[in-house]
C-alpha cells in the first residue's frame, strides 16, 4: 500500500522535536510523502528545514492562515519574499482560506477575504495548487473560489455538504477534497455521505496532525502513521477493495501536486 499524506503539520511543536521517529513510523506504515503545510510566517522555516532533513519524505506547502489575516502589510510582504526564494521548492499555496469560527465581525472578514485573494492570486502566478482552510465560511469560500478561478484546489479536512461539492464539480478548475480523520468518527454523517456519494477521484488522504486523530486513536496526537485507518475507512464506505481504494487515491495526490 503506499499513501501520501497530503496535508500535515510536523512543523507543530507536538511533532517538531521528534519528527524522526514520526518520519520513520510513517514510512512503516506505508507513507510515501508527508505535505507538511505552513499556517504562519514563523513556520516557513520549520517546514523547510524538514524537507531538508527528510528529502526522501517530506515537501513543502506554504500559506499564511486566515487566523494571521489581521497582522500588517509587512508581514505579508516577507512572507511574500520568503516564498518567492523557496519558489522551487514549493509545491503548494496554502492552507489559505476563510475561518468564522471565533470571529464574524465585518472588518476580520473582509481582512481574511483579501489575504485568501492575495494568496490565490499568487498560486496563479507561480502555476501552483492551493490548500483551502474554510471552517464555517462555506458560502464565501465558494463565492471566491468561482470569482477567481484559480487552477487546482484541495478542499482541506473537508466539512461542507455534499451538494456544496457539487456546486465545486461545476467550475472550471481542478479540484479535489481532503479526507482525514474526521470521517472515521461515528457521528461523522456529512463526510460519510459525501465519500458514498462522490468518486474516489476527488479524494486525497490527509491527517492533518498532530490534530484530529482518527478512531480508535480519537483524543490522542496525531501521526502520518494513522493513515491506513482513513483509507479503510474509505473503502468500507465506497464497499472497495482497500489496496486498490490506497492506490487510486495515491495517484490522485500525485496529479493534484504534480511535481515532487
Amino acid at each position: 500500500m503506499r499513501i501520501i499524506d497530503t496535508h500535515c503539520h510536523l512543523d507543530d511543536d507536538k511533532l517538531y522535536p521528534i519528527a524522526k521517529d514520526v518520519v520513520e513510523r510513517a514510512k512503516k506504515a506505508g507513507v510515501v510523502y508527508l505535505f507538511n503545510t505552513a499556517d504562519s510566517l514563523p513556520s516557513f522555516q520549520r517546514v523547510l528545514k524538514l524537507e531538508e532533513d527528510f528529502p526522501d519524505v517530506c515537501r513543502s506547502v506554504l500559506g499564511i492562515h486566515p487566523e494571521f489575516a489581521a497582522e500588517e502589510d509587512d508581514y505579508f510582504l516577507s512572507a511574500y519574499k520568503e516564498r518567492e526564494k523557496q519558489k522551487e521548492k514549493i509545491k503548494a499555496i496554502g492552507e489559505i482560506g476563510l475561518d468564522y469560527h471565533y470571529s464574524k465581525d465585518e472588518e476580520v472578514v473582509a481582512k481574511q477575504k483579501q489575504r485568501f485573494i492575495e494568496q490565490i492570486r499568487l498560486a496563479k502566478k507561480w502555476n501552483l495548487p492551493i490548500v483551502i482552510h474554510s471552517r464555517d465560511a462555506d458560502y464565501d469560500t465558494f463565492k471566491i473560489i468561482q470569482q477567481e478561478k484559480p487552477d487546482s484546489i484541495d478542499l482541506h479536512c473537508y466539512s461542507g455538504s455534499s451538494e456544496l461539492l457539487d456546486e465545486y464539480l461545476r467550475l472550471p478548475i481542478r479540484r479535489h477534497i481532503g479526507i482525514g480523520g474526521v470521517s472515521t468518527f461515528k457521528n461523522a454523517k456529512t463526510i460519510q455521505r459525501v465519500i458514498k456519494e462522490h468518486d474516489i477521484s476527488l479524494f486525497l488522504s490527509e491527517t492533518d496532525s498532530p490534530y484530529l486523530a482518527p478512531t480508535p486513536h480519537r483524543g490522542e496526537v496525531n501521526e502520518p502513521c494513522y493513515l491506513p485507518l482513513i483509507i479503510k475507512e474509505i473503502a468500507r464506505l465506497k464497499e472497495e477493495n482497500e489496496e486498490e481504494v490506497a492506490e487510486k487515491i495515491y495517484q490522485n495526490g500525485v496529479k493534484f501536486y504534480g511535481r515532487k
